[in-house]
């Protein structure tokens, strides 16, 4: 399976010093997909239409004549 490349985003403004206080901002990073099959909708279906099942439904017909056909004649 083909990686996609990632590219972190900072979802916080820089730490500034905050004048003699003694807590600290931390920076959360979120990584977000970006390139080639990033957020195409991959790995989800939808039913056939008709058409669709016809025809894969005459595809498979048609290659079940072909495998016969090279069985018989090998």
């Amino acid at each position: 399976m083909p990686t996609t490349k990632s590219t972190p985003i900072s979802t916080s403004a820089p730490a500034q010093p905050s004048g003699g206080q003694d807590h600290q901002q931390t920076d959360k990073i979120n990584v977000v997909p970006t390139g080639a099959g990033a957020n195409t909708g991959a790995g989800t279906t939808r039913p056939k239409t008709q058409e669709e099942v016809e025809a894969d439904r005459k595809y498979e017909e048609a290659m079940e004549e072909e495998y016969a056909k090279r069985e018989g004649g090998a």
